[in-house]
């Protein structure tokens, strides 16, 4: 995640020692972040990785010195409640303007839904059997054996992807053959229980020896928000939501979203020499019965072409105005910075012909949206409740 610390309370190891958490701070940074610490959860293991203090930051730099990532431990992200808990993390210590910078999300499994064999299926995949949609660059690991290719990994998408995908022996990728055994053991126990293997010391079941495989797709902070696919396929493109952490808390709604990603950047069709490949017979991998809503990827639409080349000048002003305005004590400058910030993001939010509405009334969405996503247990009642107060609407007169 990224987000900001509050303003005048820096959340260095200090501070996170001072609320109880065992810290352990690393002697060294990072290309962005100087500073980097882990958080120990209630069971003494590390639960949160913290990465503050940009390296470059002031009038003439690229961050905001407030600016932080987050992120949870390889180890926590295999708790069930793994995006609650980070949730109540942020909300506990008062980050705000907090987005996800990138999630992963992943399936294991020793066998396809159709009984297919993983190291079968990408051997079959090189020798053109196969054809995918979407994402063309590929890259692939292996060996070449006097007996054939074995293909041990497998990854699509650039650099500049969205989402970036991938395929590999997780088995191979966890044994160290220095050692003749099998690291991260979180895992392993995550297999036990879910039948994979009998044995978490030497990963096999019934004494045979397990290829446990993973797809995993990686979704990036261009990514926004999702739309709705419906049972029939179309896209509902008004009703979309945002790319936060509610969509990824719980195993039902991973499953969602792994199948939503499977739908469109692990789709597969048999190659047909002359056809288009649109026009292929499916490749069956995957089996979601009963899943009634699928999403796909969709992105802000933003004034002035934002995300573009023409669109990054003006948040850099922005930014730096921002900077420069804190950095100064002088009431008469500190006004006129006010007045650009003011003038400049008016400009924007009128220009936005997609949100015809005023400053104040977007900043009314926003905060209910946000009341929304972090207690979905309110009533819709409530929320209206508040909508109404903050509107001054009486009862008696208000329609929706």
């Amino acid at each position: 995640m990224h987000a900001l610390e509050p303003p005048n309370e820096p959340h260095d190891a200090a501070y996170f020692a001072s609320r109880g958490f065992v810290v352990h701070e690393r002697s060294y940074g990072t290309r962005v972040y100087r500073q980097m610490f882990t958080l120990d959860g209630t069971d003494g293991l590390p639960l949160i990785e913290v990465r503050r203090d940009p390296a470059s930051q002031g009038v003439h730099g690229i961050h905001a010195a407030n600016e932080t990532h987050i992120r949870l431990t390889n180890r926590a992200c295999y708790f069930d409640d793994a995006a609650q808990a980070m949730q109540n993390f942020l909300d506990a210590h008062g980050y705000t303007d907090v987005r996800i910078s990138r999630v992963d999300v992943c399936m294991d499994f020793v066998k396809f839904d159709k009984n297919d064999d993983p190291s079968a299926f990408v051997r079959r995949y090189f020798q053109r059997v196969y054809s995918k949609i979407n994402q063309t660059h590929i890259t692939g690991h292996g060996s070449d054996t006097w007996h054939g290719q074995d293909w041990n990994s497998i990854s699509w998408g650039s650099m500049t992807s969205d989402v970036g995908t991938k395929m590999y022996d997780k088995t191979l990728e966890l044994y160290d053959p220095k050692l003749d055994a099998y690291g991260k053991p979180y895992i392993r126990d995550a297999w036990l229980r879910c039948h994979m293997i009998d044995d978490v010391h030497r990963c096999t079941m019934k004494g045979e020896k397990v290829r446990v495989w993973r797809v995993e797709f990686s979704v990036k902070s261009s990514v926004k928000k999702w739309y709705k696919i419906e049972l029939n396929g179309k896209e509902k493109a008004y009703q979309s939501i945002r790319n936060t952490l509610d969509c990824w808390a719980g195993r039902d709604r991973l499953l969602v979203m792994f199948a939503s990603l499977a739908n469109h950047y692990f789709h597969f069709k048999y190659f047909e020499p002359n056809k288009r490949k649109d026009r292929c017979r499916d490749k069956v991998l995957f089996v979601f019965d009963g899943m009634q809503t699928t999403y796909k990827i969709g992105r802000d639409q933003k004034p002035l072409g934002a995300g573009s080349q023409l669109y990054k000048p003006l948040d850099t002003l922005l930014r730096k105005i921002r900077m420069y305005r804190e950095s100064k004590s002088d009431q008469k400058i500190r006004t006129a910075c006010d007045t650009l910030i003011r003038a400049l993001t008016d400009d924007c939010e009128r220009s936005d012909l997609a949100n015809p509405w005023s400053r104040e009334e977007l900043q009314a969405l926003r905060d209910i949206m946000k009341m929304r996503c972090r207690h979905p247990e309110l009533h819709v009642s409530v929320v209206m409740k508040e909508v109404k107060a903050f509107l001054h609407i009486n009862d008696n007169t208000a329609t929706f």
